[in-house]
Order: C-alpha cells, then structure tokens, then sequence
C-alpha cells in the first residue's frame, strides 16, 4: 500500500495487523511491524512519528531474546532493519531534505551488513542511499551508488525495483546540465524497457 502510494490504508492494516497478532508475537516481528508503520508515516511526511515509531522499532528488536522465529521472519535481520530505516527516512526526506542524511548513514550500515544472497535486498539499499544524496544535493556520491544499483541490475529486477529508479531517475532531473549525471541518465532509461521513466505515480512518490 505504501509503495502504490497509498499510506492511510498501510496505517490501517498494521493496526490490524497488530490487533491480530496478539501478545505472543516476538520482539523482532514486533520491530518489523513498527518499520513498516514508519514508512507509511514518513511517506504522509509526519516526521516526528516517524521516528518516535522507528525508535520503539529499535527497543524491539534489541530485545529480542533469540527464540525460534516463524520462517517469513527468518531474514529480517540488522541489515534489513537499517536498510528499513533508510527507507523510512529517504521518503521523509521529500518533506524535510534535512532526512537524507541519517538516511544515507542507515542505508550504509545495511550495505556493510549484508551477506551473500541479499542482492535485491541490497539492491534496493543503493537506490535509497542514491536517492537521499540526490536529496541532499551531492550528485556525485549520488551517481556513484546509482551506478552500483545499476550494475546488480538484471536478475534481481522487478516491477517494484523499477518504480523505486523510477524515483530516483526523478531526482537526477535538478542535475540534468551535469554531463555525468546526463550520461547516468541514459542508463537508468536503458535499464528500464517496460513503461516511461515518467510514468506518473498514485500519491507521494
């Protein structure tokens, strides 16, 4: 719901979610929930929720006491809850551009922190590192990690890694005059076959 820009009914199903899950629900399952919220939070530009709710999601997942969690859990590790913060606050930072920076620092914890077998995973940590230095207007850090995106690129692409360079391809339009940024430009459109790189999206971006 958040990705098609839809956010209230995101908030709306994690309440359910909640609700449903009842008290023996475990700590780490508990943080994941708490990211998602902070998504749909920072994508409706409430910052201050946003991170009030990250910071439970924290307390949560420190918590954890190691029990055997169900198997759609397995993967949520550290590095999927920094690259979950970073998310978090990339999509705040269309709202506050002062976001992009503790968005960069998560997204580079949870590139440090991936292991084998995580390429989409990390994938979509260097769009988001890419896009916050958009944001925070340092184009050339910025087509440094688009580049990295782009080259893992292939295998691991999907209609939701599309729209997310659809969304950085966005960002790269202030930097247009940039030869560099001109030349990344032309790739990202080559990496997209299937629709326009400015196909409108629902909602926030």
């Amino acid at each position: 719901m958040v990705h098609l820009g839809r956010p209230d009914d995101a908030l709306d199903l994690m309440k359910l979610a909640k609700a449903g899950s009842g008290e023996r629900v475990l700590p780490r399952t508990q943080a994941m929930f708490h990211t998602i919220e902070a998504w749909a939070q920072a994508s409706m530009g409430r910052g201050q929720a946003m991170r009030r709710t990250l910071g439970e999601a924290e307390d949560l997942f420190v918590s954890d006491t190691g029990e055997e969690k169900p198997s759609w859990m397995q993967n949520f590790d550290e590095a999927d809850m920094h690259g979950m913060q970073a998310l978090a606050y990339r999509t705040l930072a269309e709202h506050d551009p002062n976001a992009a920076v503790p968005a960069q620092r998560h997204a580079k914890l949870a590139i440090e922190l991936r292991r084998g077998g995580h390429d989409r995973s990390k994938l979509f940590d260097h769009i988001s590192l890419a896009s916050a230095c958009f944001i925070a207007d340092d184009p050339e850090q910025a087509d440094r990690y688009a580049r990295l995106a782009l080259m893992s690129m292939g295998d691991t692409s999907s209609h939701r890694t599309w729209d997310r360079l659809r969304e950085m391809y966005r960002l790269t339009g202030q930097y247009a005059g940039y030869s560099r940024i001109e030349n990344l430009r032309e790739e990202i459109e080559l990496a997209l076959p299937r629709s326009p790189v400015n196909r409108p999206r629902t909602g926030q971006a």
